[in-house]
C-alpha cells in the first residue's frame, strides 16, 4: 500500500510538472485557446512599486514580424540565436505604430468571423423563452474560415518576437531579481538566457517574473514572443484601435530577500469630517530565509511635518512566506483631498532588521478623502458632489497605446481648464502614472 501511495504521488509529481514545463512553441494552442490557462510563472499582484535598484530595459530592441507564429525560428530565444538581420523596434511602442503589420479599429467584435458556441446558443434561447437566437439553427450553412471561441484564427495570428539584453550589476548578488512587465497585448512568452519563465494573457495588466535562478552577473539575454490575438482578446472587446506589442515600461529590479510587499492604506473621516482615522495594511515577505526581530514603521507627513508615527517591533516572518501587519493611527483635523484642493500627504514604510539596518523603504503619496453615496446623490467629505467627467484612452496619435507624461499631463490640464473634475478611464487601467497625475491634479 506505501509502495502504491508513493508510486501515484511520483505519478501527480510528474503529470503537474509536465503541466508548467510545455514547451511554449510547441504547444501554443494549449496557452492561447485554452480557458484554464491565462498565466504562468508570475508573481501574486500587488500594488504598483519598483524598487530603487531597477534597470529600465525601455529603449530599442531586435524585432522580427511574422503574420503567423508558426514562422517564428523556434531557437529565437536562444542566447546564441543571430538576430542581426532583424530589424529594430522601440519599446515600449505598438508595433503597428512601427511600421509592422495593420492597426485595426473596431468595436466589441472580433476582427474576424466567429461561430457562437451551440452551448451559448442553447443558452441564449433559454434566455429567450425557447426561442433560438440569431444564427442559431444548427443546419445553417458554416463560415468555413471562421473559428469558435475560444478558438482564434493561427494562419493570421500578427506575431512579433524581441529580443534584448541586460547587465545585472554584481552587487545584486543574493537579492531577489524580478523582470516586470507593465502592459503587453496580447499573449507573451518570456525567456530568459534560453530558459522559458513565464506566460501572460492580459494586454492591460502587469505580468512580473521572479528571475533570480535564471539570471547570472553580467550580461543576460531576454526574448519574448508576442501573440495579438488569444482567447483573452475576446474579454477586450471595446471600441478602440486594436494594436499589439510591448507598449508600456519594462523594468529589471532587485529586492532584499525580505522585503515590503504590499500595502493598503484607507481614510475615514469621524462624523464631524475633521479628524480621520488611518487604516494601514503592510505585508512583509520572505523569500528563502526567515526573519526574526524585525521591525516595521510607518510615518505620515506633510511638507517635512510628521503628523502620525506608527511601529511593530519584533516582526517575524517564516522563509518563504507572507506577514500583514495591521496598523490603525488617527490624524487630528488632516487637510482634505478633493478636486479643488488635492491636498498630498507622503506615507513612508521602512524594514528594518535586527540589528537595526534598513533592509528595505517605500514612499507613497496619500489623500484624506471620505466618499459615499446616498440616494443616488455622491458625496466628498460630507459635501454633494457633481462630477463632471470625461471619458479617456490611452491613445497617442503616433505612439498608439503607448503613453508618456507630458502628454497625461497636458490632458489633465485640459480638463481642468475646461471645467472637468473627473475622468471616466475607459475601459480599463490606465498607465500607473495617470493615477498619481491624478492625485496631483485633483481628478476624482
Amino acid at each position: 500500500m506505501r509502495t502504491r501511495f508513493f508510486i501515484s504521488l511520483l505519478l501527480l509529481a510528474c503529470i503537474s510538472s509536465g503541466a508548467q514545463d510545455k514547451a511554449y512553441l510547441k504547444n501554443l494552442p494549449y496557452y492561447v485557446e485554452n480557458l484554464e490557462v491565462f498565466g504562468e510563472g508570475q508573481e501574486e499582484g500587488r500594488a504598483f512599486h519598483i524598487p530603487a535598484r531597477n534597470i529600465s530595459l525601455n529603449g530599442t530592441w531586435k524585432f522580427l514580424y511574422n503574420e503567423s507564429p508558426y514562422d517564428v525560428p523556434q531557437d529565437f530565444f536562444n542566447p546564441s540565436f543571430n538576430d542581426r538581420k532583424w530589424s529594430d523596434i522601440a519599446v515600449p511602442s505598438n508595433w503597428e505604430m512601427q511600421g509592422f503589420g495593420q492597426a485595426v479599429f473596431r468595436n466589441v467584435s472580433a476582427p474576424w468571423p466567429t461561430n457562437t458556441p451551440q452551448a451559448a446558443r442553447d443558452a441564449m434561447a433559454r434566455a429567450r423563452g425557447g426561442r433560438q437566437f440569431p444564427g442559431g439553427n444548427r443546419t445553417a450553412p458554416v463560415n468555413p474560415y471562421a473559428v469558435t471561441p475560444p478558438e482564434v484564427p493561427m494562419e493570421y495570428n500578427p506575431t512579433g518576437a524581441y529580443r534584448t539584453s541586460f547587465n545585472v550589476p554584481s552587487s545584486w548578488k543574493g537579492d531577489q531579481i524580478f523582470l516586470r512587465f507593465e502592459k503587453v497585448a496580447s499573449a507573451s512568452f518570456v525567456w530568459v538566457n534560453g530558459q522559458q519563465v513565464g506566460y501572460n494573457e492580459g494586454a492591460q495588466e502587469p505580468s512580473e517574473y521572479n528571475i533570480t535562478k535564471y539570471v547570472k552577473p553580467g550580461k543576460n539575454t531576454l526574448a519574448v514572443l508576442v501573440l495579438k490575438y488569444s482567447d483573452g482578446y475576446y474579454l477586450e472587446g471595446q471600441d478602440y484601435w486594436r494594436l499589439a506589442g510591448i507598449f508600456d515600461d519594462v523594468t529589471v529590479f532587485a529586492s532584499p530577500d525580505t522585503r515590503i510587499w504590499d500595502y493598503q492604506v484607507i481614510t475615514d473621516f469621524d462624523s464631524s469630517f475633521k479628524d480621520s482615522n488611518v487604516d494601514l495594511t503592510i505585508d512583509v515577505r520572505t523569500f528563502t530565509t526567515a526573519a526574526n526581530g524585525a521591525t516595521l514603521t510607518a510615518e505620515i507627513s506633510k511638507d517635512g511635518k510628521v503628523v502620525a508615527t506608527m511601529d511593530k517591533s519584533n516582526l517575524s516572518v517564516a522563509a518563504g512566506s507572507t506577514n500583514s501587519v495591521h496598523f490603525r493611527t488617527k490624524v487630528a483635523s488632516p487637510l482634505k483631498w478633493t478636486a479643488e484642493t488635492p491636498e498630498l500627504y507622503t506615507l513612508t514604510m521602512t524594514l528594518k532588521d535586527a540589528s537595526g539596518k534598513v533592509v528595505d523603504s517605500m514612499v507613497k503619496k496619500m489623500g484624506f478623502k471620505k466618499t459615499e453615496i446616498k440616494d443616488g446623490v455622491f458625496y466628498l467629505n460630507g459635501q454633494p458632489i457633481k462630477v463632471n467627467a470625461q471619458c479617456s484612452h490611452m491613445q497617442h496619435p503616433t505612439l498608439g497605446h503607448a503613453m508618456d507624461e507630458a502628454t497625461v499631463r497636458k490632458d489633465m490640464e485640459i480638463l481642468k481648464q475646461f471645467g472637468f473634475n473627473g475622468v471616466r478611464t475607459s475601459h480599463y487601467p490606465p498607465v500607473n502614472e495617470y493615477l498619481d497625475l491624478a492625485d496631483e491634479y485633483g481628478l476624482y
